[in-house]
């Protein structure tokens, strides 16, 4: 299997390993959907409790270890409860019957690599203990230098022990392969990660101070020069990569598929243009939904107004009936609402414009979350305006946001609606292309 960001097996969200944190359970099972709404079984992972439950294709969960399933995200939540070894049981529909299954609940796979070697580890960090995921290279460069890779804004594990050939353990792999020690961690309260923070509640600011305890943390380890440390940003990873370029926290930092403009501005441009492009929306139609959503754009992300106001609040209401945007109580996009209203409190175009940090910025051309590339171009106009630093941006051709790379438009859709799995394949050119940049930033 090769997919990322839009391909989801469910499992728990684990505590930290090795000596100090136990692992939970891993359910092992592809939902038919990850939206709201009841959870129901699409397919199968043979190494998961799902198996040794005996579930089936087509079964909907009702509750597990008596508490109710609601939807997919609650799923998440209650088997971040479930440990490796605990008795799990479930009670599910099939057909037209109710069943009770029950079993000891399996661990996650860990990742494994060829020519590195992968390290579950773990750090301090306020009130929370986070899980890093360290690739270890067997000829580490002389010059000590490693890579932090930060995700994007959901609340999913990073921990890819069950899906060895998705896109982002093949970049990662091939960084360390070339001799870069390479660390992912997990958001705190997410996966391995153990501690008083919930994901799905707090907002951009301690989701990015998290980010620098890592980074900071990577720069600590053996083999590893501080002043030579680069950040792989993905997605909304590029934001946090612009508030580590203006400190000058890293050697130089990598964006892919992120986003230049005030989030609110983003947001318009996902009704207006995105919408347009790929889902089959007229331009008739998007002004129109523009123009009913914009006031509650403005109240949400551009105020200082408490949630129960902007909810109750007549534009609100009629986006809601208009289907425009899923809210679950404070939730939008399974993030606090407040989550965003911070991302749109940052001028990422100031913090660009003082960057201490070289940079690279990367496009695909099928990437439907970024929507265009323009927001590479903008970045790296602006690092080549700073003195002492530069800036370069490349696309390629047929990529997604996942980084894989399809034939066509065509496979692409149909991989994006879900009605093929196994089209794209992981683009090796970011890799190599990315390797060859922070080479030549090293060389400087």
């Amino acid at each position: 299997m090769k997919l990322w960001l839009l391909f989801f097996i469910v499992f728990s969200q684990f505590t930290l390993a090795e000596n100090i944190l136990k692992r939970t359970s891993f359910l092992g099972f592809v939902p038919e959907s990850t939206q709201s709404g009841e959870v129901v079984v699409h397919q199968l992972h043979p190494q998961g409790t799902a198996h040794a439950l005996g579930l089936r294709v087509g079964d909907k969960l009702i509750s597990i270890n008596g508490n109710v399933i609601s939807d997919f995200s609650n799923l998440l939540t209650e088997l971040g409860k479930i440990y490796e070894g605990d008795t799990i049981t479930l009670s599910i529909s099939r057909d037209t019957s109710s069943l009770i299954l029950e079993a000891k609940a399996q661990g996650k796979p860990k990742e494994k690599g060829k020519g590195y070697q992968v390290n579950y580890g773990e750090f301090s960090w306020q009130h929370e203990t986070i899980r890093t995921i360290t690739y270890l290279p067997e000829k580490p460069r002389q010059d000590g230098a490693a890579v932090l890779f930060i995700q994007g804004y959901t609340c999913s594990s990073i921990d890819y022990g069950m899906l060895p050939d998705m896109s982002l353990n093949q970049l990662l792999g091939q960084f360390s392969q070339s001799g870069f020690t390479v660390m992912k961690m997990e958001k705190p309260g997410v996966g391995d990660s153990e501690g008083q923070l919930d994901c799905q509640l707090y907002d951009f600011v301690t989701e990015n101070k998290a980010f620098l305890a890592g980074l900071s943390h990577l720069k600590t380890k053996n083999g590893v020069s501080a002043k030579n440390v680069f950040v792989f940003g993905h997605s909304l990873g590029v934001l946090h990569s612009a508030i580590i370029a203006e400190q000058g926290l890293a050697k130089g930092v990598i964006g892919y598929g992120g986003v230049f403009k005030p989030w609110i501005e983003y947001l318009h441009d996902i009704y207006e243009k995105q919408s347009v492009l790929y889902w089959g929306v007229t331009k008739e139609q998007a002004k129109k939904n523009v123009k009913l959503i914009s006031p509650f754009l403005t109240k949400w992300l551009d105020s200082d107004l408490s949630w129960q106001e902007v909810i109750a609040s007549k534009v609100a209401k009629r986006v809601i009936d208009a289907e425009l945007i899923a809210i679950n109580e404070e939730l939008i996009m399974n993030r606090h609402y407040n989550f965003f209203r911070s991302i749109n409190r940052f001028n990422f175009a100031a913090l660009w414009q003082k960057s201490k940090s070289h940079g690279l910025m990367l496009h695909g051309m099928y990437d439907i979350q970024a929507i265009d590339g323009k927001w590479a171009k903008n970045i790296v106009s602006l690092l080549n305006q700073n003195e002492g630093v530069t800036g370069q941006e490349l696309t390629f051709e047929r990529t997604d946001h996942s980084m894989l790379k399809f034939i066509n438009s065509s496979d692409l859709m149909k991989f994006t609606r879900r009605e093929v799995t196994d089209v794209g394949k992981f683009n090796q050119k970011i890799a190599s292309s990315s390797i060859s940049w922070m080479e030549s930033i090293l060389s400087l």
